[in-house]
């Protein structure tokens, strides 16, 4: 067989396996996965906070933008601003016991809704017992709203509620 022949022979096996193993724009990540990536990593950011002991005013200037709107279950009304976010953090802190926050891990479940400059996802929050004062794994499922600002993402809109996804 000639060489040219060969060449003819073997060149079309050869792109096809090249082709077949090339990366697609399909395989790149999306835009929603790429920035749930950033959001997991402010996630895992706070998870390292809490077991580090900071206060619930450092949790929540890290978490939170200073105009975040949270609301939960059992909450007469909503609360707004950094001020009531440090408070629900310290009470939701106290709520966990000594050292309690410690236990806690962060996930987010499918779907999300992602853009360069919002994210919106379900978040679940379990929390491992801390007897005697949380007899029980506490879990929350929460709603979180995201901006980004030059200093990263926050949380603009926080709703709460107990249980699991």
């Amino acid at each position: 067989m000639s060489r040219l022949a060969l060449q003819a022979l073997v060149m079309p096996i050869v792109m096809g396996a090249a082709l077949a193993f090339a990366p697609t724009a399909d395989a790149r990540p999306s835009e929603a996965e790429r920035v749930k990536a950033e959001i997991m990593a402010k996630l895992h950011a706070v998870e390292e906070r809490l077991a580090r002991g900071d206060s619930a005013t450092q949790i929540a200037g890290f978490l939170y933008a200073d105009d975040v709107l949270l609301t939960g279950e059992g909450e007469a009304n909503a609360r707004r601003g950094m001020a009531d976010a440090v408070a629900g953090v310290q009470g939701w802190m106290d709520a966990l016991g000594p050292n309690g926050a410690k236990g806690c891990k962060y996930s987010i479940p499918d779907p999300v809704v992602a853009s360069a400059k919002t994210f919106g996802s379900f978040v679940v929050l379990k929390c491992k017992a801390n007897p005697p004062v949380l007899p029980e794994d506490m879990n929350l499922r929460m709603t979180y709203v995201w901006q980004k600002y030059r200093d990263g993402w926050r949380v603009r809109i926080e709703l709460y509620a107990l249980g699991n996804m």
